[in-house]
């Protein structure tokens, strides 16, 4: 089979890779230049899904490892602090693992696919643009809130540093600081209200901090529920350009390889794709994330009641426990009670 994939991000590079492993014709286009081709987001994921998707592409995870979690410190309004128990979040070099993926691949770099795409000269086209979304009907139900981060070098940061996340009020957004090695970490925050509380106050209490690269990165928090449509014609999108992002945390490395997982399961069953098939499996897959995002948007407009709401946030917790490997930390009713209504 004949195959274009748009974007060479986590989901463009693995599904390049798997597909050409499995016999198919594949070109990856990406729209910046080789030597600039960056790995946006902070690098985190947890360890016991991407040890998996590692082995799949024959790549040994703990090659790519930065730093191990113990903890994660969670600042919180009215001078609130909780702390999370990490098992398996890391941070791993995704710049390394994407390109490792890639180097056998044909890839046309400083190419950006649009409506004028010679969409005919393939069986499929996939949409792996995230974010941008680039050759699929836009939702008339996206959410997207702007967000920045720096890649930073600081010498003084001491060796057993860990993550940490400042929580804003009404759950407006957040801040985030993610240790990677050698006195590197990535630094950012995401805002609906563009106020970025925390940045400034980071470089502050860490003057000796270098900026080695400032990375403009909106996060999607619609669940695919509310990203549809998934394919047309041809095109099928994959991974966050249809939604696949956990909205309480704007992750979605890991949701776009599971993602990545169901197309290509439904791709092997048979020789034409089967569409409908693949829309159920995605949304099945990511059913509660739309219970996720209900919560988020309601706590964004000072809405949530523990009490009439209550049934829906003990979905969430469920839901998240029995998934609670695929995310690197514990998954505690107490905790999460405390940090919403903190929230």
């Amino acid at each position: 089979m004949k195959i274009a994939i748009a974007g060479a991000g986590v989901a463009g590079s693995y599904l390049g890779f798997m597909l050409q492993k499995e016999g198919h014709d594949v070109t990856i286009f990406e729209s910046s230049k080789e030597e600039s081709h960056w790995a946006v987001c902070a690098w985190g994921g947890s360890r016991n899904i991407l040890e998996k998707f590692s082995k799949n592409v024959g790549l040994n995870f703990n090659e790519y490892i930065f730093h191990v979690g113990k903890k994660l410190r969670m600042d919180l309004p009215n001078n609130k602090e909780e702390y999370l128990e990490l098992i398996g979040l890391v941070t791993y070099n995704k710049q390394k693992w994407e390109h490792d993926l890639l180097k056998d691949l044909r890839v046309k770099y400083n190419f950006k696919c649009s409506n004028s795409f010679s969409f005919m000269d393939y069986d499929y086209v996939l949409d792996c643009t995230g974010l941008h979304r680039s050759l699929l009907p836009k939702s008339t139900t996206d959410f997207i809130i702007p967000a920045y981060e720096y890649l930073i070098e600081n010498p003084d940061i001491p060796s057993n540093n860990e993550f940490y996340v400042i929580g804003y009020k009404g759950a407006r957004g957040y801040f985030w600081y993610f240790p990677i090695d050698k006195g590197r970490a990535f630094v950012g925050a995401g805002d609906i209200d563009r106020k970025y509380y925390g940045i400034k106050e980071f470089f502050h209490n860490n003057p000796s901090a270098k900026i080695i690269k400032k990375i403009g990165r909106p996060i999607r928090l619609a669940p695919p529920k509310r990203m549809e449509p998934f394919f047309n014609k041809n095109v099928i999108g994959v991974g966050e350009s249809i939604g696949c992002v956990f909205p309480l945390l704007g992750e979605g490395i890991i949701p776009s390889l599971l993602c990545c997982e169901i197309f290509l399961n439904v791709l092997d069953k048979s020789e034409n794709f089967d569409f409908k098939l693949y829309r159920n499996l995605v949304l099945k897959k990511f059913n509660y994330y739309d219970d996720v995002y209900k919560i988020v948007r309601l706590k964004m407009e000072g809405k949530l009641s523990t009490i009439k709401h209550f049934p829906l946030m003990m979905k969430m917790y469920s839901s998240m426990k029995k998934d609670e490997k695929r995310f690197g930390f514990e998954i505690n009713l107490d905790k999460m009670n405390r940090l919403v209504n903190a929230l």
